[in-house]
């Protein structure tokens, strides 16, 4: 049985390097001060892993046209097996990362984080948090119910009193004279196809920039390492756990 099991894990690792990989990663030395105060990052990326899943799971029942977006709501929550569940990870799931995300930046600059040579990953987190701010205002307007129709005329108009682009952004949001089917169109197409993608696609240039320049130690440490695993990756996986029962 080792031995197979040995056979399967060289085929793997000479065909992938997976195996190589895995060990690189887990074993990889971050700063001796890192502890509780840094498992943002792990807990914001389950969050989004989570938000694509249960958004995937809606979206087999969901209907996106204003005239049956409600009804279909309905339906998942009250009807389909588990549906209520779903969406409440979903719905709270987005409250609960734009928290987490904004805490994961909080402790970045108080750390330096954002000083040479980590700019150009301070400033990916801060387009990543942008990026998760727009999830929850396109996908406020989905449900298509009182307090997100007039919820989302709120949010059209303080975007047309924008200097200069004001009038640009209201068209391309679809606000114009009122909220209606080119603008739930253009909110389900920026909260289910550009946005995700724009979002994988910085996350893992946001983790390939942390690995290569590191994790920023504390202010007070001397320079002292340890490994990722086992110790963060026990506490990273707390932390995971316990943000989702709290959802």
């Amino acid at each position: 049985m080792k031995n197979l099991k040995a056979t399967v894990i060289d085929w793997i690792e000479h065909r992938t390097g997976l195996e190589s990989a895995i060990k690189n990663f887990l074993y990889e030395d971050i700063p001796a001060s890192s502890g509780w105060h840094q498992v943002f990052g792990s807990v914001a990326l389950f969050l989004f892993l989570l938000q694509a899943f249960t958004g995937v799971l809606l979206s087999f029942n969901y209907a996106p046209t204003p005239g049956e977006a409600y009804n279909s709501l309905k339906f998942i929550i009250t009807e389909l097996t588990g549906g209520r569940l779903i969406r409440g990870l979903h719905h709270w799931g987005a409250s609960l990362m734009i928290v987490v995300v904004v805490l994961h930046m909080t402790q970045v600059f108080v750390y330096g984080a954002y000083k040479k040579p980590r700019e150009a990953t301070w400033l990916v987190g801060v387009v990543l948090l942008i990026l998760t701010l727009g999830f929850g205002l396109t996908g406020y307007l989905l449900p298509w119910d009182n307090r997100a129709y007039w919820g989302t005329i709120v949010t059209t108009q303080i975007a047309s009193k924008a200097p200069l682009v004001g009038p640009y952004v209201t068209r391309l949001l679809g606000g114009e004279g009122t909220i209606g089917v080119v603008t739930f169109a253009r909110f389900f197409s920026l909260h289910v196809l550009l946005l995700p993608a724009a979002t994988a696609m910085l996350i893992v240039l946001h983790v390939y920039l942390v690995r290569k320049h590191g994790v920023c130690p504390s202010p007070l440490d001397r320079e002292t390492t340890k490994k990722f695993f086992p110790e963060q990756v026990f506490k990273d996986t707390m932390a995971i756990f316990a943000a989702f029962i709290i959802l």
